[in-house]
């Protein structure tokens, strides 16, 4: 699912934008949530999925899976909220939208959940010993 899990200054960097887009998503789902003029069962259920993925994604657990319901999630507000006032409403989503594409396209990093499951091994292959026989 990954390429790599890189260590050191680039894990990092991926850490940066994995827990820059899961707190944009924990506040997303918490305006969501604080909204009570408009506090339908459909605000609750994308007031609830921002805050899961949210909370995936600063772990580190199915990155490119949450990764990608984000960006999709994204796409949809921006083709919604799209009309000739630009807000930044939209400039949000498309913030939101250029992080998890990046997400996506460069995998977790090292200091996620999803390096510890499925990062790298050591694979130790044994000699080749020639048996005799007689």
């Amino acid at each position: 699912m990954f390429s790599t899990f890189p260590g050191g200054y680039p894990g990092f960097g991926l850490l940066i934008l994995r827990t820059t887009l899961g707190i944009t998503a924990l506040f997303r789902g918490a305006v969501y949530l604080s909204d009570t003029d408009a506090s339908t069962f459909l605000n609750l259920i994308i007031a609830l999925l921002s805050i899961i993925t949210g909370t995936l994604l600063l772990i580190g657990f199915m990155t490119a899976v949450i990764s990608a319901i984000v960006l999709a999630a994204a796409i949809i507000f921006v083709s919604l909220s799209v009309t000739a006032n630009f807000n930044a409403s939209v400039l949000s989503e498309i913030y939101a939208i250029v992080l998890a594409a990046a997400i996506i396209l460069l995998g977790p990093g090292a200091f996620s959940l999803d390096a510890r499951f499925f990062g790298r091994r050591e694979i130790i292959i044994p000699k080749k010993t020639t048996a005799l026989t007689d």
